[in-house]
């Protein structure tokens, strides 16, 4: 079949506008695809409950199914019978189905597939999808208790009914081979960066977008790009930061709260700044459609998350030449390597954190080495052009098997 016939289905629970690694991903697979000359839709859970039932996203139709909710644990479960009747409705325009962060939705995926004959892959956005993270002690997804693994058993049978499995992170890979499914139906295929978008900077270049953001020019600056979530780290590293007492340095947390959300920690991280007088330090930036310009800003690149798949935005900061301090969990594990690309700490301790950034900030030939390896890693691993064809012919392949 050729990839001019191959209709391509893409559930994820969210999508643009909202921002995020996975809705990030789900995005650049769906243009990809959509510029190779597939057949591309999208389906996603609507927001605001006046969200349009259906629009157009990068020349390319989304669906927007209910029920409507700003991001919370519950909504991927929620969606399971919209995400399902609406892919059935499309039947006849659909060859295979790509669920991105397969949680959930997933369910509906499998369903649909099999009620349609059409092959599906999933895939995760964190360990413990298919199996108890209790498994996996790398990735630092909390253990299950035997109540939760009761409750997760049926998805999970369920699950274990998709096609192919694309891990982004080889902690995913192993879970998904441990849970008995077979190997060539498992895929190791990390994100990749667009290293068009995300460059190095020119010092003039620094400089300007300093100025025209109100950053200081003569004083380094520390960055974090994520949502403002307990497991993102937000809070240890506000900590972190305290702990430091530095004058010298600036922090900048780039990325949206999460309200109704139980991780969120927008309205503690504004509340710590302000109750320790961290005003002429800290600065928290609010969401950005545009973090590549962001990045050309920064002097150094922070990701303390207790539990990382991969780490979109810590590639972003490699590939624009941005030293990496970050936590040594789940997929960040297999490309930094501490004093090589990166300096890593360990998770949830803000005293870790602390030293990891106090030795990246007194040491500017280490920040040096940091990025020109940190680069050569980008161009080494992450090509986004090249990883996103081989997830188009996985789906090829997979169209052509059935």
């Amino acid at each position: 079949m050729s990839k001019a016939r191959v209709r391509v289905l893409v559930m994820t629970t969210y999508y643009h506008p909202v921002i995020g690694g996975v809705e990030t991903h789900a995005r650049q697979l769906a243009t990809h695809l959509h510029r190779r000359g597939f057949g591309v839709k999208v389906v996603t859970k609507r927001i605001g409950a006046d969200d349009p039932t259906e629009s157009r996203v990068d020349d390319i139709t989304v669906f927007r199914v209910g029920p409507a909710g700003d991001r919370r644990a519950s909504g991927k479960w929620r969606a399971i019978p919209s995400f399902l009747s609406q892919t059935l409705a499309l039947k006849d325009d659909v060859d295979a189905i790509v669920c991105i962060d397969y949680r959930g939705i997933g369910v509906a995926a499998v369903m649909a597939g099999r009620r349609l004959g059409r092959p599906v892959v999933l895939q995760a956005a964190t360990a413990g999808v298919l199996a108890s993270a209790s498994a996996n002690d790398v990735s630092g997804v909390p253990a299950e208790n035997p109540l939760v693994r009761l409750v997760k058993a049926p998805a999970r049978a369920v699950y274990r009914g998709g096609d192919h499995f694309v891990c982004i992170g080889r902690d995913i890979e192993r879970e998904t081979l441990n849970a008995g499914i077979p190997r060539d139906r498992v895929h190791y295929l990390p994100h990749g960066v667009d290293v068009q978008r995300f460059r190095p900077a020119t010092d003039h270049e620094r400089t300007t977008i300093r100025q025209q953001e109100g950053w200081p020019v003569d004083r380094p600056v520390a960055l974090f790009v994520g949502r403002l979530s307990t497991e993102k780290g937000v809070l240890d590293v506000l900590e972190a930061w305290r702990m430091l007492g530095d004058g010298r340095a600036w922090l900048v947390l780039v990325g949206p709260d999460m309200p109704a959300h139980p991780w969120d920690a927008g309205a503690k991280a504004r509340a710590f700044v302000k109750t320790h007088q961290l005003q002429d330090r800290v600065r928290l930036y609010g969401p950005s459609t545009n973090t590549a310009r962001l990045y050309r800003a920064a002097d150094l690149f922070v990701q303390p998350s207790h539990f990382e798949s991969f780490g979109i935005s810590v590639i972003e900061a490699m590939a624009s030449g941005v030293p990496v301090v970050a936590a040594q969990v789940g997929g960040m594990r297999d490309f930094l390597v501490d004093g090589q690309n990166a300096l890593l700490h360990e998770a949830r301790s803000p005293m870790s954190i602390a030293r990891a950034l106090r030795r990246a900030l007194d040491d500017a030939g280490l920040r040096t080495q940091l990025a020109t390896a940190g680069l050569q890693t980008i161009q080494e691993q992450f090509d986004e052009e090249a990883l996103l064809d081989r997830y188009a012919a996985l789906i090829e392949s997979a169209v052509a098997q059935r």
